[in-house]
């Protein structure tokens, strides 16, 4: 089993994110912040090779207030972020997920845990 942890909840990804300038398609500074921030984060935790099979993911998302945050959004940046760092191949080798979003003020952070996929 892998376990990560980062210190800020991912920053939503969707269309109003990525704006088009000149013909160009690019990431705002509070999204290539976080992704750039995680992919550090993530690179002092786990040196090993990509993972290239099936894989079960639990992810803690600590949120510091009740503000409403799209889980799905948040999931799709972890995602990227896992696939940049070398930690997984490519997503979709992600075959479960479970999600759980807890309040506690003023905290936030996120841990992850993969392990291998077993099919019932």
């Amino acid at each position: 089993m892998v376990v990560l942890r980062l210190s800020q909840i991912p920053v939503p990804k969707s269309n109003r994110y990525i704006r088009r300038r000149g013909g160009r398609v690019f990431k705002p500074p509070r999204v290539r912040n976080w992704e750039v921030r995680a992919l550090w984060e993530i690179k002092q935790q786990y040196n090993g090779d990509p993972i290239d099979g099936k894989v079960s993911v639990e992810i803690t998302l600590t949120l510091p207030n009740h503000r409403k945050r799209d889980i799905d959004n948040m999931l799709k940046s972890l995602w990227d972020v896992l696939e940049k760092a070398g930690v997984i191949k490519n997503d979709n080798l992600i075959y479960e997920v479970r999600t759980v979003k807890r309040v506690v003020k003023g905290e936030q952070g996120v841990e992850i845990r993969i392990r291998e996929f077993r099919e019932s």
